[in-house]
Parts: structure tokens; sequence; C-alpha cells
């Protein structure tokens, strides 16, 4: 059974590393996600597609080219995955011209495997507001060239003008426009190693993948009026109530940040409904 220790101490040592190794793969680069490429050529579609729409005059009911925050989310997930593993087998007794023997095998099939994973995430939201952009100057006509599928026609320009259309045509309202593209990248990879003696086998195997996911959101939520609202909250016997003259404290109150976190929350569950088919 001697013979046994040093591949089990192998193991053991092996599980202790991974254990203290396990990879934490960091956010994609400038390269593998150009934020300042991205972001340009997105609110640069969406500024072509509001001015062309400002130019065909929509009633105001039915889209207004003014009303509305842009949000440009960025979402980008990193998942990475290394599964090593290693496997033996000895036959005892070791010589060759014995007539009974056994075979001992540790980590059967591809051998005693670990899995190292680690997964990083990250959201940036960038807000326009729709009048500002349709007069400012983005330089657009001066973009960066770029490889990136996101930095290439997404296509909100031509969805949400042909949007604008189907409403004006069918006497409706646009409510919630969003918008979303993503790209995937994913790399997988494997290898073994097997040595053969008489009387014995060892085999080495490694294995992993790693995947970028990179989506884009772009969300326009409609203008809500500010709301300014009087209240006293002091109990009934407070100093605030001696002087009858003096004016209530006010609150500003608007729902537009609510809505734009729904609109995004919904629009997260549908990309992970689409994912997940």
């Amino acid at each position: 059974m001697h013979a046994f220790k040093k591949p089990f101490l192998v193991i053991f040592a092996l599980g202790g590393f991974a254990g203290g190794c396990a990879i934490m793969p960091e956010l994609p680069v400038d390269w593998a996600m150009p934020q300042r490429e991205i972001v340009l050529h997105s609110a640069c579609e969406v500024q072509s597609a509001l001015r062309a729409i400002a130019l065909s005059h929509p009633p105001k009911k039915v889209f207004d080219p003014d009303g509305w925050t842009v949000k440009i989310t960025l979402n980008p997930k990193v998942d990475a995955d290394i599964q090593p593993g290693v496997g033996l087998t000895r036959r005892q007794p070791a010589s060759a011209t014995a007539s009974r023997f056994a075979s001992w095998v540790v980590g059967g099939g591809n051998g005693a495997t670990l899995e190292m994973r680690g997964e990083r995430t990250g959201s940036l939201d960038f807000d326009l507001d729709s009048s500002d952009l349709l007069r400012d100057d983005l330089g657009c006509e001066h973009e960066p060239f770029s490889l990136h599928s996101l930095t290439k026609t997404i296509g909100i320009e031509s969805w949400l003008v042909r949007s604008v259309d189907a409403a004006i045509l069918s006497h409706s309202r646009l409510d919630k426009p969003s918008f979303s593209s993503e790209v995937v990248m994913k790399f997988n990879g494997s290898a073994s190693y097997t040595y053969n003696f008489p009387t014995a086998t060892d085999l080495v195997t490694m294995g992993g993948f790693y995947q970028l996911d990179e989506i884009l959101n772009v969300n326009l939520v409609a203008k809500t009026p500010t709301v300014r609202i009087s209240a006293i909250t002091l109990p009934s016997n407070g100093k605030a109530f001696a002087s009858q003259g003096s004016p209530a404290p006010s609150v500003t109150f608007s729902t537009q940040q609510t809505n734009a976190s729904l609109q995004q929350i919904l629009q997260a569950i549908q990309n992970s409904k689409l994912n997940n088919q």
C-alpha cells in the first residue's frame, strides 16, 4: 500500500493548491470593449433617429423628440472556468508473470477533477437628455474606426424611426422604447497527457473555457413633471404647530427615476429569457 501514498499526496496537494488559486477574471480591457466608441456610436445613432423624427413633426402625443431621457447601459460579464484532473492505475503485485493480481484505479474515467471558476460583472448607465442630444454636436461624422461589433450599425436608428412611423399610422403612442444588442465570445480548450508502462498508467487532464458577454441596452424614458408636495410630519404636539403662519416644508417628487429602473429591470428579464432558451 505504500505505493499509493505518493499519488494520494499529489491529489491532495493539487486540491489544496486549487482552493488557494481560484480564478477571478478581469473585466474586458479597452480593446475588447471600447467604452468610448460604443457609447459615442450609440448616442450618434439615437441622435440621428431623433433628428429624422423631428423633421417629420410627429404629434407630441405620439412621440415628442424633446421629451425623453436616453439611458445607454453597458453590462459586461466575464466567466472563466478551469478543470484540472489527475488519475492513475496500478497493478498489485507488479510482477508481469503473476497468475493472480489486482488492478487499482484512482480517479476513474477522466481522473479526479477539480473545478476553479470565477465570474465578474459590471454595469454602467450613461444618461442623455433628448432635447440636448438633438442640438449638440457629438462629432458623429468623425467617429473613430473600430472592429468591435457594438461600434458598427446596431440598428437602433432605423428601428426607432420605423416605430414612430407605425405609431403615427395607428394613432397610438410609443411607451417605454428600449433596444438591446449583445455580443458573446467564448473560448474552449482541453488537453490530456497519458503515460503508460507495463504495470500502470498515469494521466493528467486540463480543460476550461473563457466567456465574455457584452450587453448594450438603450432605453428611452419619458420625462415626467416634477411635483412639489408640502407636508408636515411632526407629532401633533410639536413646536411646528405653534406658529400657524410658517410655511410647511416641501419635498420634490418625480417618478422618472422609478420608471427608468422598472424599464431596465424588465429589459434585463427579457434578455435573461432569450439567453436561457
